[in-house]
């Protein structure tokens, strides 16, 4: 600490403190997220505790009592065994409170109170409140993970709350923003955060800022809002004994079920409707939902979404050649084979190779059927050609070609080649709505976000990508949102 002399009237010692210094000694192994919290708390302290010394001079009066309790133990005798911090403790109002935030601190990472009874400290440690239970054993979420999740959220996502609506608004303290209190009573695990947004009168993000400090103060959760066609299955870190204390709670709220049963619906991937082809009565539907909720609440499942790969087939493998044979053969095929998959719906053929095409000129070639396939050849599809059966291309047919080319231009031309391969290729409008979300086609990106950012149906989206399988392939994990319960 730091002594400054103060020449004012209202200054009794003449000497005020203008520097303190608040410190946490941490294992050298600590993460620097984690870091970072503690000295994000150290600095509310700081901040906090150098105000009220502005203010009122509470630092300069708190270090008088405690350096009078210290040299009133110093003057004891040798022998008695008194400890200057007890004495400290009893005496000190700065000493209790920060104890109270030690005590906080290891207890539940939560700290809230008033310094001085005047100015708020509201802290959290993230890795203290976001934690999985593992039989026995208790996983902290670092908060890196935290913050990449976080930095992951998207309009299209959804927030359940993880504790009773009042019990949020009765912890909040009084001068909180009212759009947070608006937003809390607005929240439905049904809603989008845009849909959150309208219905709170609220931008979109504000709604960002809000659901980003409930998530990191462990009081809601990013899920996507709950459908009939969420796919859910159990969490490889739900508590499964026997004897977990979630099974007690769990009666409580839904008496007559057991948690076990629940459970074991879902250990495979289910949808949130048990059977889409039957007909359910509403109420046993809505019990249903509810059991997610909770369940999720709970961190005893997780959704999945499937995620697209365009992965076109590689073509069969040619004969050993030399390096440079290779390369000329492999610009040859890509060359013939988008010729091809263009030309074959009218009927035309090619040969297979320019050494097939120089053997036309040859003596052994046969009259008229082997110069008409040299001509069909030499010629570009956009010049204008003869079918086999003697009918003339029209120009729409060379237009559409044209517009194939061009819907696939991003694309190499082996995978241009076995695209046009697949029969729904040949619908230009197919083609089109295909060219448009290939992008989305790289495993980045699940079917609900590129349902939202294009503004497609799940069922014309689903019959697209049908129709396109032998270029396409599916897999389902966790949306990076979420997965940071995964463990």
């Amino acid at each position: 600490m730091q002594l400054h002399h103060v020449a004012s009237k209202q200054s009794t010692s003449g000497h005020m403190i203008i520097t303190v210094n608040v410190v946490f000694v941490l294992k050298a192994e600590v993460s620097t997220s984690v870091n970072d919290s503690y000295l994000e708390l150290a600095k509310q302290l700081t901040v906090a505790i150098g105000h009220e010394e502005r203010r009122c001079q509470y630092l300069s009066l708190q270090a008088k009592i405690m350096m009078a309790a210290n040299d009133e133990v110093a003057a004891l005798p040798e022998d008695c065994l008194v400890s200057p911090y007890k004495l400290i403790l009893e005496r000190s109002q700065l000493a209790q409170e920060l104890k109270k935030v030690y005590d906080s601190v290891l207890a539940t990472g939560i700290v809230q109170f008033h310094m001085n009874k005047w100015v708020e400290i509201n802290f959290c440690l993230p890795h203290k409140i976001h934690t999985i239970q593992l039989g026995t054993k208790l996983l902290h979420i670092e908060p890196e993970v935290i913050h990449r999740c976080l930095a992951a959220l998207r309009p299209y996502h959804g927030m359940l709350l993880m504790v009773e609506k009042q019990t949020i608004l009765d912890s909040l303290p009084i001068d909180c923003a009212p759009t947070l209190t608006r937003l809390i009573k607005m929240a439905s695990p049904v809603k989008s955060l845009q849909t959150l947004s309208l219905d709170a009168d609220l931008n979109l993000s504000q709604v960002f800022q809000l659901v980003c400090h409930l998530v990191y103060w462990a009081k809601a959760t990013v899920i996507y809002p709950l459908c009939e066609t969420n796919v859910y299955v159990l969490s490889p870190q739900a508590n499964t004994l026997v004897n977990s204390p979630l099974v007690e709670e769990f009666t409580e709220h839904f008496p007559g079920r057991s948690l076990h049963v629940e459970m074991s619906e879902f250990s495979l991937p289910s949808y949130l409707r048990e059977n889409r082809n039957i007909p359910q009565r509403s109420d046993h539907q809505a019990q249903r939902v509810q059991l997610v909720v909770w369940m999720l609440q709970h961190r005893l499942l997780l959704q999945l979404h499937t995620y697209i790969f365009l992965v076109p087939q590689k073509p069969a493998a040619a004969p050993s050649q030399s390096d440079e044979d290779v390369v000329k053969a492999k610009v040859q095929v890509v060359e013939e084979s988008v010729l091809s998959v263009l030309m074959e719906d009218m009927g035309l053929r090619i040969t297979s190779s320019i050494s097939d095409a120089a053997s036309v000129n040859s003596d052994e070639s046969v009259g008229p059927t082997g110069s008409m396939q040299l001509n069909m050849l030499s010629k570009s599809p956009s010049v204008g050609e003869m079918a086999s059966d003697g009918t003339v291309i029209t120009e729409e047919t060379k237009a559409q070609w044209r517009l194939q080319d061009s819907l696939l231009n991003s694309l190499t031309p082996d995978v241009k080649a076995a695209i046009l391969k697949c029969p729904a290729a040949r619908n230009v409008e197919d083609l089109k709505l295909f060219a448009r979300l290939s992008p989305y086609f790289n495993g980045k990106h699940h079917l609900e976000e590129i349902m939202f950012y294009e503004n497609i149906t799940r069922s014309h989206l689903l019959t697209l990508l049908d129709k396109f399988k032998d270029v396409l392939m599916t897999c389902n994990h966790q949306d990076p949102a979420t997965e940071f319960y995964a463990g």
